[in-house]
């Protein structure tokens, strides 16, 4: 175990797998369980995707966070990173769609842009609760006290979530 608990980047070792990731297998029908290849992560990775009706803005900040989840191979905890970055994508996201939308300067805030929205019927109520929840996650990764690391199935799993979030802002006008 290093001291911080996950792999300390160094000349040896920045292009290795991390090892962390050993512990991760995937099961089969046939109940034979394998570790997950860096493909089959890649390949869950890159299959979320945002719409071409997507502000280019909101698109460029996805595939950042992209990008950073595909080099969780080989540094665990940039899994954490790329939802941190997820978090703040599906934020601006959220305020293209207010500004294509017209939206009162005065609707400033993260919190303040889903409660207009959800006036405007772009959001319904329902939603609202997971918009509110994905805010709150903003908030708690943005002012850490102590360095989160997720598994990676459950960031990809966010970056699943976040792609079908920001893909329901922008479909149908």
């Amino acid at each position: 175990m290093t001291r911080f608990g996950f792999k300390e980047i160094n000349l040896n070792n920045w292009l290795e797998p991390d090892d962390a990731l050993r512990g991760f297998v995937r099961v089969t029908l046939d109940g034979q369980s394998h570790t997950i290849t860096s493909m089959e992560y890649l390949q869950s990775i890159l299959e979320p995707k945002l719409n071409s009706s997507v502000p280019p803005e909101a698109q460029g900040l996805f595939e950042v966070a992209r990008g950073i989840m595909a080099y969780g191979y080989f540094f665990y905890p940039l899994y954490t990173v790329a939802v941190e970055q997820l978090f703040r994508v599906i934020e601006a996201a959220l305020a293209c769609k207010c500004k294509t939308m017209r939206a009162p300067k005065s609707r400033s805030t993260f919190k303040e842009r889903i409660e207009w929205l959800v006036e405007e019927g772009v959001i319904s109520r329902e939603e609202s609760i997971h918009w509110h929840a994905t805010r709150h996650m903003r908030n708690a990764t943005s002012h850490p006290e102590s360095q989160m690391i997720l598994a990676p199935g459950n960031a990809i799993g966010i970056m699943e979530r976040v792609s079908n979030d920001i893909n329901s802002l922008f479909s149908g006008g």
